[in-house]
Order: C-alpha cells, then structure tokens, then sequence
C-alpha cells in the first residue's frame, strides 16, 4: 500500500482520495477501484441478502409508548478483521475463487478496517453483524420487545421504560462480547409525549410522517437550487455544485418512497420555480 498526499494506492490503477467532511475521514474510491468493488458487491449480496426498508421499520415502531435509540460507535472501524475474513471467504468459496481471498480481501479493506466510503463497507458490515443481531432480536422476542437497526442506529420500542432498561443493558453486554461499544451521548429514552423520530420519520400516534423542519429543509434546498442556476448574480452563499445535487436527488428519492403526496407537491414546487427562474428542472 502506497501513500501519497491525499491518495492511498492499493496498485497503481486502484486508490482512495482522503476527504474530511464534517469531521469524518472519508475515503473515496476512484473509478476503477469503484468498478471492482461493485462487482464484488453483487456476489456480497447474493449470499448476504440484506434488505431494509425506512418506511416499514418506522412502522413498526408507531406508536409506541417508549423508544430507546443506541449507536454503535466507530461501526466500520469496529468489525473484526476475522469476521470480514470470513465473510469474503465465503463469497470466494461461491464464485470458485477461493484463491482470491488475499485479493479481494484488499479490494474491500483498508489497514484491516471497512473504509468508510467505500461501496462495499455497508453490506459486509451487515453481513458480519448478523450473529449480533440474532441475538439481540432474541432477546427482544423474549421481552416482547420491537427492533430494527439500520448500519449502526438500534432502535428499540416498548409500552415499558422499564423494560427499555433492561434491553439497554444486555445489548451493551452483547455488543462488548462481539466486540462492539455503544456511543453514550447517542443513547436516548424518547416518550410518546414528545417527537419520535426513526430514521427521519415521526411515528407518533401510530402515524408515520416526515417532520415539518424536514419538509421544510427540502423546500428550502430546491429554491436555493433555482436560484443559484436561474441567477447570472454572484451568490457565493448559496454555491451548488455536483455533491450538493446528488445529496438532493437523494432526499427527493427518500421522499418518493415514504411521502408520495410531499413528493408530488414537491414537483409541482420545482416546475414553479423553473418557471420563475429560466431553469430546465432535473428533479
């Protein structure tokens, strides 16, 4: 492994860019190292189906009286070298490409750890927790208790704080034992006298909905979309750029799937817009 500046090379073809954003390490794939690694994905998913839907787990905890929310802390960082190991030795052992291991293995790892930014670190993460959340859904089960996790937020719900409690203090127990720890300032007690938010979506009263601030976050970026692109102006302030736009597409697909009503007003905002600002709309 070459390091050199912002780069790491794996060979000379394949590397990462090192980005920090938002106080995170990110490490960005380049094209042809992303190529590989999406094609290993695939097989990853073929024998490690791994399928999560936000609007059914927030379902699931609608109307709770009680929702316990735990971070896994450093996820990526976190999984064992062993159990991701295991993982890709398994996906050889189903392509016929057992003598690939050592390969691929650094296709999709970095100094023994999932990078975070890679294509591939999400589902292999999943795949390597799957005996961790046996067991907790276990326990849940025994408790009558309702879980869903997606990548490293555990969400928990109960009509009992109390039992909440005792759930808390075994999946720490679980966690450490796979070599896990809970982030403390993560973990929160929510009742139902107050927001419940799961994964971006309230569940209060037994209804699942996207919160105003949200909506109006959204409206608030497509504006500022066609006003950038609609304005010969100079506005440093409201600078968008290729990042910026995928993270809005994202949004817009998030809301397709969970707020059809939303997302059409949402269009009917954005023609508005293009109207007023001279701007082809894209979303």
């Amino acid at each position: 492994m070459i390091f050199n500046k912002n780069k790491i090379f794996i060979t000379k073809e394949l590397y990462y860019t090192v980005k920090f954003i938002k106080k995170r390490i990110i490490y960005v794939p380049n094209d042809e190292l992303k190529k590989e690694q999406r094609f290993f994905l695939n097989a990853i998913k073929w024998l490690y189906p791994y399928k999560i839907n936000t609007l059914e787990c927030a379902k699931i905890h609608s109307g709770k009286k009680w929702i316990l929310k735990m971070d896994i802390k450093d996820f990526f960082n976190s999984v064992p070298y062993n159990s991701i190991e295991e993982v890709i030795k398994n996906v050889c052992l189903r392509l016929n490409k057992s003598e690939k291991l050592s390969e691929y293995l650094s296709l999709v790892t970095l100094n023994s750890t999932l990078p975070v930014g890679a294509p591939t670190s999400s589902h292999i993460a999943n795949a390597c927790f799957l005996p961790v959340d046996k067991n907790i859904r276990s326990l849940c089960n025994a408790c009558g208790v309702d879980y869903t996790r997606y990548v490293d937020d555990l969400t928990f719900s109960s009509y009992s704080r109390e039992t909440l409690k005792i759930i808390e203090n075994e999946v720490k127990k679980i966690l450490i034992f796979y070599g896990y720890k809970t982030n403390k300032n993560k973990t929160k007690y929510i009742s139902d006298n107050k927001r419940q938010n799961i994964l971006g979506l309230v569940v209060n009263n037994y209804k699942v909905r996207l919160s105003k601030d949200f909506k109006r976050k959204i409206r608030a970026m497509l504006h500022s979309y066609f006003v950038f692109y609609g304005s010969s102006k100079d506005i440093k302030h409201l600078a968008w750029n290729e990042t910026r736009e995928q993270s809005l597409k994202g949004y817009l697909s998030y809301i397709k799937h969970t707020d059809s009503a939303f997302y059409n007003r949402l269009k009917k905002y954005s023609k508005k817009l293009a109207i007023k600002y001279f701007v082809a709309a894209h979303f």
